[in-house]
This record gives structure tokens, sequence and C-alpha cells, in this order.
């Protein structure tokens, strides 16, 4: 197969929805006394291939990473698990094409290097950072711009802003009740927790004044801000979006308000 020996061997070098998930393990994306990178793990060697014009319709011609193959197979396994036969395939330079997204999130994973909260922090008990492409990945509406990841809230994913002590109460009935939201802690709102979810209610929901609607847009971790890193208290999950809704939070709201009065 022409093109074999066009090996990526320093994976991503201009793959855009790669370029901006490796940065913030940079120095100047994260203060020091922050969090500290680990040393990263050896990258093995992967090429990035598609099927030929001709052999699928274009929709199917997805930007493929596959281990170097050993010269003697007739064909190779993706790491989104597709098996591709070499005839029907050609090799590409970083940069062309759109990247199959399941292989992209595998080589992040396997790749990116872990970094750690301070002990105390919010990020202590989570799984460790997430990088924009997988909250891409996981369908959320965020756009990244180098450091930075900026959640769409125009359309149905809302967040709302609850003081602490609230927020945890709210939290822990969500939980119980198998909705279980993702939460955040912002350095421009020191007394609140942000709860996200992924359904507004369709209406104007009653809110007590000191719970607010954020709109527009909000950061993601691992964004950093001059006031100090957005970090989750909550980490999320694939699903998170799809478990908690606007009306699950005003109603474990109501119970925790409506408790406190009796």
């Amino acid at each position: 197969m022409s093109g074999m020996a066009d090996i990526v061997n320093d994976f991503p070098v201009r793959f855009a929805a790669l370029d901006g998930a490796h940065r913030h393990a940079s120095p100047s994306s994260r203060s020091a006394d922050t969090a500290l990178p680990r040393p990263e793990p050896a990258i093995p060697p992967v090429m990035l291939v598609r099927y030929r014009p001709g052999v699928a319709h274009q929709t199917a011609r997805a930007v493929h990473l596959v281990p170097m193959p050993d010269g003697r197979a007739d064909t190779v396994d993706t790491l989104c698990g597709a098996r591709l036969d070499l005839e029907e395939i050609e090799t590409l330079s970083s940069g062309q094409g759109v990247p199959c997204m399941r292989c992209v999130l595998h080589q992040v994973r396997a790749t990116a290097p872990v970094v750690e909260p301070p002990v105390g922090s919010p990020n202590t008990q989570g799984t460790g950072l997430i990088h924009g492409v997988v909250y891409q990945a996981w369908g959320w509406p965020v756009i990244q711009q180098r450091d930075q990841i900026r959640l769409n809230l125009d359309c149905d994913v809302s967040a709302i802003k609850i003081p602490i002590l609230l927020s945890t109460e709210v939290t822990q009935i969500l939980t119980k009740r198998h909705c279980a939201p993702a939460v955040l802690a912002h350095p421009y709102a020191p007394e609140h927790h942000l709860i996200l979810t992924g359904e507004r209610f369709g209406a104007a929901l009653p809110w007590p004044p000191s719970v607010q609607h954020i709109t527009g847009a909000l950061m993601l971790p691992p964004t950093m801000t001059p006031r100090g890193p957005i970090t989750w208290t909550q980490p999320p999950r694939q699903d998170s979006l799809h478990l908690s809704r606007e009306i699950d939070v005003f109603g474990a709201l109501r119970t925790v308000l409506g408790d406190s009065h009796q």
C-alpha cells in the first residue's frame, strides 16, 4: 500500500480536535501550585487512514487512527474497533479529513498526561481532568479555543447557581433520585456551586432569590481564569446532562427548602 511510511509519531501535530485538548498540560495553562503533570506515557506510533475515494460513501470516510502494521497482515484494526482492508484505505497527513471521534477519544485517554489537583481541592475526589475533545465526544455543546472550553447555554443545557450549603443538599437528593448532576465550583462565584442540567423546563420556574439562572455561556474545566481554575465538585459522566433536568433540580430544591421550614 502506497504511503505506508507516513507514520504519525508525534500525535497530534496539527490535528485540531486534539491540539486544544493537550494544551492544558503546558506550564503556561495552569499555575505551578495548582497541579503538576506526571511524566507523559510513551505514545505508540499511529497512522491516519480512511477509505479510498469510491470505496465508501463520503460520509463513511472518517479519518481513523491505527497502530503501525507489522507488514504481514492484510487488514488493520482502528482504535475505535473497526477492521479495514489495506487495499481499501489510504494514509493521510495530520490535519486532513474529518476525524473519527471514537478513535480520537481512545487516543486522548490512552496518552494524555494525568493531572492531579492539590490535596483538598474540589477535584481531589474526581477522576482527573476532562479534555475538550471528551466533552465533544459526549455530545456536549462546547467550543474549545486554546486553553478555554466554553459550554453553550443558549440551547437545552442550563446552569443553576446555588449557595454551596444548599447546593450540597440538592446534589445529595438528586443522586438518591438517580439523576446525579455535574457540579462546578467557579472562582467568580466562590460562595456558590453551579449545577448543570441537560433539559430546560420550557417555562420560567419560581426560583428563590438566592438561586440564579446562568445564561449565555459557561467555562468548563480545565479552563484557568485570572482568579484561579474552574473545577468540578462533582465530576461529570457521559450521561450527566441526560440524567439531570431543570425540573429535577427545582424539585430537589423545593424538597430541601420545605424540610428546612418544618
